[in-house]
């Protein structure tokens, strides 16, 4: 599964709205592998960034983001790992994967089968970059639907992680998408991040959402909800970022705030990652 350097000139990036917003944790990843005490340590990001006609100048906002961002994907990471070991023949649907690395970045079995998929645009940039194998595939889909699961086997274990994409659907979708992998396949973990609904309020001053005309649309209050809404779920893990074991590396102000957050449910659970069993 090796990042391959297909083009000699600049990949165009032609991508708007939330699609954009796949561009904003590259940028912070990349941050993160320049600092002394890398949490993520992802090499792959600014490689790719050097390969991507892109001014990156736009995602300057997004450094205050440096470390609860790889705290995120750092978490996801250790799952992932954690479900291939138990399971070295896995299938993995990474979910609205955009430019992320992390197929190149954690220890998968020659034995696994993983998935990277997003939409058509998103797609049609990343196969300028990445290059498919026989354990590797990038499906061009969109993850609501139902009709791209028929490529997936059915018949293993299969790990799903969606990271950053569930709070930008609509309730609805989300929901459809969860019962989409339920029925088609055999059983596994989900992975994702969720927001609470007081979040959306304040959402819409974020600069990330002002800049590409996201929005946030589907939140998650309790998660054993959800065990009601898609028959054989059940809910694993709620997460937060304020319990990730590399916050005593934030400075000192952030790791004050991250303390006051931990003590008030709605701030220490606003925007957490849910795992669940189906």
């Amino acid at each position: 599964m090796s990042l391959d350097r297909i083009r000699h000139t600049p990949a165009q990036v032609r991508l708007t709205g939330v699609q954009e917003t796949l561009l904003a944790p590259l940028y912070v990843r990349a941050l993160d592998n320049r600092a002394p005490q890398p949490v993520l340590g992802d090499t792959h990001a600014e490689e790719l960034m050097r390969h991507l006609d892109y001014d990156f100048r736009k995602m300057n906002f997004a450094g205050r983001d440096r470390r609860t961002v790889p705290f995120r994907a750092k978490q996801l990471d250790e799952w992932t790992a954690a479900f291939l070991r138990a399971h070295p023949d896995a299938v993995v649907l990474h979910l609205a994967c955009g430019l992320d690395s992390r197929a190149q970045r954690i220890d998968v079995p020659d034995t696994a089968l993983w998935f990277d998929v997003d939409l058509p645009a998103v797609m049609d940039l990343r196969r300028q970059l990445f290059q498919e194998s026989t354990g590797y595939r990038m499906l061009a889909a969109s993850v609501v639907e139902a009709d791209w699961l028929a490529q997936v086997p059915g018949d293993r274990p299969a790990l799903v992680v969606a990271e950053g994409l569930a709070p930008y659907l609509a309730e609805a979708d989300g929901l459809a998408m969860l019962r989409n992998i339920t029925d088609r396949l055999q059983g596994g973990e989900i992975l994702f991040d969720a927001v609470l609904p007081w979040t959306r309020h304040i959402a819409r001053y974020a600069r990330l959402v002002r800049q590409t005309g996201a929005s946030f649309g589907w939140a998650v209050d309790n998660p054993r909800d959800l065990e009601q809404a898609v028959p054989g779920l059940q809910a694993l893990d709620e997460w937060s970022m304020c319990d990730s074991p590399y916050a005593d590396r934030l400075p000192p102000r952030d790791r004050l705030v991250l303390g006051a957050m931990r003590s008030v449910r709605p701030l220490r659970y606003a925007y957490r990652l849910l795992r669940y069993r189906f």
